[in-house]
This record gives C-alpha cells, structure tokens and sequence, in this order.
C-alpha cells in the first residue's frame, strides 16, 4: 500500500488536459500504435444525447501493462488510463459521456510497445416530439 499522496502523483495530467488524440498518444509515450485484434472494445453502434455510453475493454496481449480510453471528439479526449501489474486482469467495464459522434479509441501498453483499437459511437440527438 502506497500513501494516497504517491497514488496520486502518478496520473497523466498532461494526458488528461490534452486536447488531441495525437497529444493524449504523445502523453503516454504511444506514437504511432499498431493495430491489434488482440484488443476486444465492445461498444454501442448508436447512443442517445446526453446518456452514459457503456463500454468493455479487454486485453489479451501478454504483459499488458496500461489501457487508455480516448474519445476522440471530446474536449478532452483521455477518458481513462488504467494501470496493471504482473498477473492482472487487464479488462473493465466503464460508463463514459460522449457528447458527440465520436471515435472511441483504446490505446494499449505492452512489453514497451503500443497498440491500438478503435470504433465509432453515433450519438442521436434526443426526441425532441410535441
């Protein structure tokens, strides 16, 4: 157990007030990831305005070590950034706001590499009937 002074020390602030996708990948040391279809992102094809989207993300690249979930269109794109030690699970579940059309895009650390997976997410503006 660490101080939950040293836990907090060790988020991305520069990744977390990025504006771009490139800035939030160069946050985290990324680059230029490759592809995977060793990464499985489960998301809706079409959301309503301003609902939570679900989201399932799981790796199964050997020694993943960090997951990050990007939205693309948001104003701040880093959603998430989740760190893994030896012999963790690498997959979650989340609830995220996109407010817009969006590409949701996960980026993931293994073995000091990176790889990347990505869907789009339609949002629907709500039913706005008299």
């Amino acid at each position: 157990m660490r101080p939950a002074s040293a836990i907090a020390a060790d988020w991305n602030k520069k990744g977390f007030e990025a504006r771009s996708l490139a800035d939030v990948l160069k946050s985290l040391n990324a680059g230029a990831p490759a592809s995977s279809k060793s990464i499985q992102l489960k998301v809706p094809e079409i959301a309503d305005e301003d609902t939570d989207v679900p989201i399932f993300v799981a790796s199964k690249i050997p020694n993943t070590q960090m997951i990050a979930v990007i939205v693309e269109n948001n104003i701040h794109p880093l959603a998430a950034n989740f760190l893994f030690s030896n012999g963790a699970d690498p997959a979650f579940s989340a609830h995220l706001k996109v407010r817009r059309t969006s590409r949701i895009t996960v980026a993931v650390q293994a073995d000091g590499k990176h790889f990347r997976a990505s869907k789009e997410v339609k949002v629907a503006a709500a039913n706005c009937a008299p």
